[in-house]
């Protein structure tokens, strides 16, 4: 099995992207480097050595570089003992992954193009009757279905654990102007996993440490 102990995490200094993969990597107790770039050295300096043209990157101890987001969340989460062994439920943690990453674009979406009024308008639309609602609510009958005792899949947290705690928290963190910070508050499966990841020993200990550089993300962990 490849060795992660002293891999190095490369991403900007937000929590984004790679926020489910620190939050792994803490959870597994693995050491690594936490590399924080600014976007003026994204520009001129990473961007030409990235194998996709994005972030976040992981380098291994053997120089190894592996891309992006979901391939080093399962490398990780496999170590880490977040990823299940079954293949059908692994397939379950895959599908809501790929159900979070699609809530982000949808938010993203909603009134794009628009002036700012509008965009806000059709976003917070989008989050309380429509199509973020519709994919919110579908995610959380399939964790109540699947899921239990805070978790999606099973009773031991995963992956999928940390994709949808870290999206939702962006998703409410101010970031996308015009999202109600009470978009996920019916959703009681949700709320129940985002609640477990935020209590989770090794996620508090590591959000003591960065409560200065992400406070919007840390606020939203909260609601």
């Amino acid at each position: 099995m490849t060795a992660l102990a002293g891999s190095e995490l490369t991403y900007f200094p937000i929590a984004g992207r790679a926020e489910s993969i620190r939050l792994a990597f803490k959870i597994g107790g693995i050491d690594f480097t936490d590399t924080r770039i600014t976007f003026p050295e994204w520009k001129d300096k990473v961007k030409p050595t990235t194998p996709w043209g994005g972030l976040p990157m992981l380098k291994l101890p053997d120089g190894t570089v592996i891309a992006q987001q979901r391939a080093i969340l399962r490398l990780i989460s496999k170590q880490a003992g977040l990823y299940p062994v079954d293949p059908l439920a692994a397939a379950k943690v895959d599908e809501l992954m790929d159900a979070a990453e699609d809530l982000q674009t949808k938010v993203n979406a909603a009134g794009q193009g628009l002036e700012q009024a509008e965009k806000e308008a059709k976003r917070k639309e989008a989050c309380e009757s429509g199509v973020v609602f519709d994919l919110v609510k579908k995610m959380d009958e399939y964790i109540a279905k699947n899921g239990s005792g805070g978790c999606s899949v099973g009773d031991k947290i995963s992956c999928a654990d940390l994709m949808i705690f870290t999206t939702s928290c962006g998703v409410i963190s101010g970031m996308f102007d015009g999202v109600p910070a009470t978009t996920f508050d019916q959703f009681k499966s949700v709320q129940a996993v985002r609640k477990a990841v935020a209590n989770h020993p090794a996620v508090k200990a590591y959000h003591d440490t960065i409560s200065d550089i992400n406070p919007m993300f840390i606020k939203a962990r909260d609601l």
